[in-house]
């Protein structure tokens, strides 16, 4: 199964509030990257905003090297996640709108979920797993 990743999930994985949290969150990855893992490039923006501040840039760009390393594809946001985007935001127009480009992959169907905990995704009746 292909799965995109939202923020929240690399940012538990870097930031785990338990051992036993990173250690689901550790699986989890290890099991989605083997079936396709994509991120939308507007979750590295997210990661490297939120994770740079905590433990500097150069950490935050080597571990998400890391995770593509790993195998997680990074997906460039285009004209056709932009217009999907677009379109969801009109009918969900408090969603932010990198939560409505990340929800694009799986409406075009390039992914079937999204792994997050972020409850704009069922707003928007994308399906979503976490750990």
């Amino acid at each position: 199964m292909t799965a995109v990743a939202d923020a929240p999930l690399l940012l538990t994985l870097q930031f785990p509030p338990s051992k036993e949290i990173g250690k689901r969150v550790e699986e989890a990855i290890g099991r989605e990257v083997v079936g396709r893992l994509l991120a939308p490039s507007i979750v590295l923006t997210e990661f490297v905003k939120i994770a740079g501040a905590r433990i500097g840039e150069s950490a935050a760009l080597l571990r998400l090297n890391l995770l593509k390393e790993r195998g997680m594809r990074v997906i460039p946001l285009g004209e056709e996640l932009a217009l999907v985007a677009g379109r969801l935001l009109l009918s969900h127009p408090d969603v932010p709108i990198a939560d409505a480009l990340i929800a694009s992959l799986v409406k075009i169907g390039e992914a079937e979920y999204v792994i997050t905990d972020d409850p704009h995704y069922q707003d928007m009746k994308v399906r979503t797993k976490w750990v």
